[in-house]
């Protein structure tokens, strides 16, 4: 009877985990600003057990970006450009590895957890401190925003400066924006073990459908090669700072450096990503793809050739980390895994669906993650469906 009772507490208490709120925390830099200057904020959830007391989750939030005055002012209105909007409580509940539900996140349920909302519309990428007509009058501050949170979260009674493991997560802009971040985080952290996991977070340049049926660009930013520069400007962008002298030395534009496909060759951390193998967000609101013809030749032959372009993109990451060299004594190179999924989806990776080899990308993850603990070959997180077009019959399980 008492273990009986026992488990029932237990149960209990994840209930109660699981459904507990965490509070708005507002940032205290003043370069810390939403789109509309109104002052950033984040949410921090810790742990309540010493074992995990050094060990974090930092998720950066989705929301898409813009790169128009018309677009970027519309989203004042709302809580992915202005901290008015922001909910006093949240839950953690989708913040995928920063989740606390443990039945669907096991392995890191119990870490201290960071949430940046994300109000900035810079791919949490900008610098911007003196709004001018050339940035709209805006602020552009997605980068500030991210080290004003770490400067508080490095305080008592967080301690983040003390961190021993470090998870930087972000699902869509949030994903892409790890990109930028990742080896920031880790060299101001160097004691720590520091990883990126993004989730709809790699990709490379837009191309416009132009065929029958094709739609007009909407209110998301224009990804094609030509229209990067732009953006860079305007966010007063902060890239990964090998990228960016890289592409410089080349006398080319650091702007390139926004997107992974670039920047991958000059990421130093641990990166796992989980990509749908025909993105239905970029598809529809970066490449003018119209959905509602999906399944006629042209709009067909458009997503083979796109879905192909991510096979390519996702090479890098198949590579095993058996045949890899180091880049210098005693130092590996950088561990990389991928789980990429035959889906028309975006951000939809759950404890349900998609499957591959049957393992949802939490179960894969964790391969990635405690991979120099076990015996299991990287084959195990490199896993990316080769069936074709949308063909992973657990898509919509």
């Amino acid at each position: 009877m008492a273990r009986s009772h026992g488990v029932i507490i237990s149960l209990a208490l994840v209930a109660m985990a699981w459904a507990a709120k965490v509070p708005l925390t507002m940032l205290k830099d003043p370069k810390a600003k939403c789109l509309d200057g109104t002052q950033a904020g984040y949410y921090v959830q810790p742990t309540t057990t010493t074992a995990n007391k050094n060990k974090w989750v930092i998720y950066l939030n989705g929301g898409g970006e813009c790169d128009t005055k018309d677009a970027c002012q519309y989203q004042t209105t709302n809580a992915l450009g202005s901290s008015k909007y922001f909910e006093a409580e949240v839950d953690a509940n989708g913040w995928f590895l920063g989740s606390d539900y443990c039945t669907y996140n096991p392995d890191f349920c119990q870490w201290n957890h960071a949430y940046d909302p994300y109000c900035t519309q810079d791919l949490h990428a900008g610098q911007v401190t003196a709004p001018t007509e050339d940035n709209y009058g805006l602020y552009f501050a997605g980068h500030h925003v991210f080290t004003a949170m770490l400067d508080q979260l490095d305080a008592a009674p967080y301690n983040l400066r003390d961190a021993e493991e470090i998870i930087l997560s972000g699902a869509s802009a949030g994903g892409i924006g790890v990109w930028m971040n990742l080896d920031y985080l880790a060299k101001r952290y160097p004691k720590a073990k520091v990883t990126g996991m993004t989730i709809a977070g790699h990709y490379f340049y837009a191309t416009y459908y132009d065929g029958v049926n094709h739609t007009a660009p909407g209110g998301m930013a224009d990804f094609r090669e030509e229209a990067w520069p732009h953006s860079y400007k305007l966010y007063e962008a902060y890239v990964d700072e090998s990228c960016k002298e890289a592409y410089e030395k080349q006398g080319q534009s650091p702007a390139a450096c926004l997107l992974s496909n670039n920047s991958l060759p000059y990421i130093e951390s641990d990166v796992f990503i989980a990509q749908s193998m025909t993105d239905s967000v970029v598809l529809t609101g970066h490449d003018c793809w119209p959905s509602d013809y999906m399944n006629e030749a042209p709009e067909q032959a458009f997503m083979q050739a796109w879905s192909h372009n991510m096979t390519v993109a996702i090479e890098p990451f198949m590579v095993p980390e058996e045949s890899k060299t180091h880049r210098l004594p005693n130092r590996r190179a950088p561990k990389r895994g991928v789980f990429a999924a035959a889906c028309y989806t975006h951000t939809g990776f759950t404890h349900a669906a998609p499957l591959l080899n049957g393992q949802n990308f939490y179960q894969v993850f964790n391969q990635f993650y405690f991979y120099e603990a076990t015996n299991v070959t990287s084959a195990s997180f490199k896993l990316a469906d080769t069936c074709g077009v949308m063909c992973n019959p657990t898509c919509s399980a």
